[in-house]
């Protein structure tokens, strides 16, 4: 297992000694080399500092428990994009007899309304006759429940889909540590409290921007944000915890997210992609780049869900269209031009102020989708990938997103080459 996702190939360090430092108390079953070990990983770049050390006498009490049962799955993050298309996913399964959904409720819905909403939205079916839903918090303690009431979720769960997450560009890593890594190493000890678990936990290609020295001392930007440094600290612990008998875990790294085989909606201007193909619409033009790497929503939970329930499941997918393709299937399909790389950072600064296009494009988004959005696309050995039609699906996206010009504010134009 690569347990440094972007490391430097090169140690910053020298490996850590093991230690008995706890990060937090709602994981007693890990110890570190410090208190802040991840803090140290992040800021040297060296995956050896987030090494962990399994408690002994933890091993010991797993080592007896039985394999995770597979009937039975946990949603954490259940409201979002991809975690409702999960729970119609297991509720569709004749071998998933339960699917909990944890959501918190809001001062104005409850948790069923909230996500019944989300799907509705998206469209998703689901066998609700199969869902419960668990008012509960996954950043808090014992999940925001009772003790009675998390014992017992504990002896029934088999499956754990760790969805949540927040897509905060803005936060620094410091911000975004106590809810997302902290509460990663709840949901850990969760996996081996009163029965054992397999654990999937969403992660990003975004963490392969942290591939050199240099990347780890950069200043927080859009790109280098903090969130990408959480899904790289997240990314390192499931590596090494990969290699250890006591935890039943699969990093599933995603990249772009995008609507179904046959749906094709998805949240649409909340991602960045789509802000950029706004602002390629506003100008007219598209640099001649790589196309981004993408998965449909079904097709990343069809590929969670397999994986999980087989006999050993694969420690690390990365879901993703098999072949490459280029932006100038996007010029063809919204009739832009294919411009250069400079050609359409001058149209975009001449049109909207040199800020903008800094604040939006970055130094050069070409040359870091080249270095996030690698070839490599990982699925277990018998994944049909024969949905990979990328005209077939950008045209069913482009006719299904809701788009404004950027510029104006104006709906931005239908589709054109469809």
């Amino acid at each position: 297992m690569d347990h440094g996702v972007g490391s430097t190939g090169e140690s910053l360090r020298p490996v850590w000694p093991h230690a008995d430092a706890l990060i937090t108390r709602d994981c007693r079953s890990l110890r570190f080399a410090g208190k802040y070990a991840d803090v140290v990983a992040l800021s040297t770049g060296d995956p050896t500092a987030l090494r962990p050390t399994v408690d002994a006498a933890t091993r010991r009490r797993v080592a007896t428990m039985p394999e995770p049962r597979l009937d039975t799955a946990l949603v954490l993050g259940g409201n979002g994009f991809l975690g409702a298309h999960l729970i119609g996913r297991l509720s569709c399964d004749p071998g998933i007899t339960e699917v909990v959904a944890m959501i918190r409720p809001t001062e104005t819905e409850s948790a069923r309304r909230r996500l019944q909403a989300t799907i509705d939205r998206y469209e998703v079916a689901v066998d609700m006759g199969k869902v419960r839903i668990v008012e509960g918090n996954p950043t808090a303690r014992f999940f925001g429940l009772d003790r009675e009431g998390y014992t017992a979720l504990a002896d029934s769960i088999g499956l754990i889909y760790n969805c949540a997450s927040s897509t905060d560009y803005l936060s620094s890593y410091v911000d975004l540590r106590d809810d997302w890594f902290l509460s990663l190493l709840r949901v850990l000890e969760f996996s081996i409290t009163r029965t054992r678990k397999h654990i999937t936990y969403v992660g990003s290609i975004g963490a392969h921007l942290y591939q050199r020295a240099e990347d780890f001392r950069r200043p927080d930007s859009w790109w280098y944000s903090g969130y990408a440094q959480m899904k790289w600290v997240n990314a390192v612990l499931l590596g090494w915890l990969a290699d250890d008998d006591t935890f039943s875990v699969t990093l599933c790294e995603a990249p772009y997210i995008l609507g179904s085989t046959q749906r094709g909606l998805d949240p649409g201007r909340a991602y960045s992609f789509w802000r950029i193909i706004e602002v390629a619409i506003a100008v007219g033009a598209i640099w001649d780049g790589p196309g981004m790497n993408y998965v449909p929503v079904d097709v990343i939970c069809e590929v969670m869900v397999d994986n999980a329930q087989a006999d050993v499941p694969m420690a690390r997918m990365l879901p993703s269209n098999p072949t490459d393709y280029s932006h100038r299937l996007y010029a063809e399909l919204l009739g832009l031009d294919l411009v250069t790389w400079d050609e359409f950072y001058r149209r975009v600064a001449d049109l909207a102020g040199e800020k903008f296009a800094a604040t939006m494009l970055g130094d050069n988004i070409d040359v870091l989708m080249r270095k996030v959005h690698k070839p490599e696309a990982i699925f277990p050995a018998d994944h049909d990938t024969s949905w990979c039609d990328h005209r077939r699906l950008f045209e069913l996206y482009f006719s299904t997103v809701t788009l404004k010009d950027l510029l104006s504010g104006r709906r931005a134009p239908a589709m054109t080459g469809a």
